[in-house]
């Protein structure tokens, strides 16, 4: 199998598996899951600007609230459906992503991550303030969902579904021409402008790719939370993002997706037994940036290396081994073609 093609498969196993999750699992469960599986988009289409543009943005919130929010305030002053609401979150998150990229992409390194910070927190801002619209700092919260994925193992079929689909579309983004000219910027931005790129173009339209996907990643959410509130559009949540990237892995498709499941599992867990998680949680990042920057899919594909290779039998090895050749020289050929050979 080629390397290109390993992200695709590694998609469709985890999602079988989750999806065999879904038939066994009790609804506290489910609803975990359903959390990260939302999160696992969320991360995987931040880290499209992170790991594949070398572009640290924390204003991918904005986005992933935009997405909440898109839902949340139609079925409150529209009165739309949640599949209305689903509807427009990546039309409005991908409309703000041209509107923020445009602006937040003439900086470069420190002062581009900035300027995405102080789009997150001003939207944060607007969402906290403006009561009458938004519901201020309590939110919107209501049965904004149909029936049916208001049941725990629905709903979460359905978010499985929707981010087993969108993962296909964005790693067909990273696997494309665009994809690689992308990291070829990454790596050297000025080479690139030299070969005649469009560095601009290609950062702004990955910025809009990113902020469609971490919409439909807030979207997502409401079938977790049936509530949108500010603190979805604060820029510690794309922190958040960026530090599941971090734990399963910048520079591998699926690892953000790991670093979400690994993120939300562990938090469970740490919430569920101490008040210091956080601390905890800031900890393993920190030890992973200074030993494993790769991250946990680093880790797997080492391990992966490091297997020993399986033994042949004496006989396969005498008939020519796994490559056609026997261990100590190249494999015999026919008279005849060794004839032909020296002619």
């Amino acid at each position: 199998m080629t390397a290109v093609w390993r992200p695709a498969a590694g998609l469709a196993v985890l999602a079988a598996a989750l999806a065999g999750l879904g038939f066994t699992l009790g609804a506290s469960q489910l609803l975990t899951l359903n959390e990260a599986a939302g999160l696992a988009l969320f991360a995987v289409a931040t880290n499209l600007l992170v790991g594949y543009g070398g572009l640290v943005s924390f204003g991918q919130a904005v986005f992933y609230g935009i997405g909440a929010y898109s839902v949340a305030l139609g079925w409150e002053h529209l009165h739309w459906s949640y599949w209305e609401g689903l509807a427009a979150a990546p039309l409005l998150g991908g409309a703000a992503a041209l509107v923020v990229g445009l602006i937040a992409l003439r900086a470069r390194f420190l002062y581009f991550a900035l300027l995405t910070l102080a789009f997150s927190q001003l939207a944060y801002e607007i969402a906290e303030n403006q009561y009458h619209l938004t519901g201020g700092a309590n939110g919107v919260f209501g049965a904004m969902l149909p029936v049916s994925l208001a049941q725990p193992r629905t709903g979460y079929f359905f978010v499985l579904a929707v981010t087993a689909g969108c993962l296909a579309i964005v790693w067909k983004v990273t696997a494309s021409p665009f994809g690689l000219t992308l990291r070829s910027i990454r790596e050297n931005r000025h080479r690139a402008e030299a070969l005649g790129v469009n560095v601009f173009g290609h950062e702004l339209i990955a910025f809009v790719v990113s902020g469609v996907f971490c919409s439909v990643a807030g979207a997502l959410f409401v079938v977790y939370s049936q509530s949108a509130y500010p603190e979805l559009l604060d820029w510690t949540q794309s922190g958040y993002a960026v530090f599941m990237a971090v734990i399963g892995g910048m520079f591998t498709f699926l690892g953000p997706a790991l670093g979400a499941l690994v993120y939300t599992l562990g938090q469970q867990y740490l919430v569920a037994h101490t008040t210091q998680w956080q601390l905890i949680l800031g900890a393993a990042l920190v030890l992973i940036a200074l030993f494993r920057p790769d991250g946990l899919a680093g880790v797997s594909g080492l391990a992966a290396r490091r297997l020993p290779r399986p033994r042949l039998a004496r006989s396969t090895l005498a008939a020519g081994g796994e490559d056609g050749e026997p261990d100590g020289g190249p494999a015999k050929r026919p008279p005849g073609v060794a004839g032909e050979a020296r002619r």
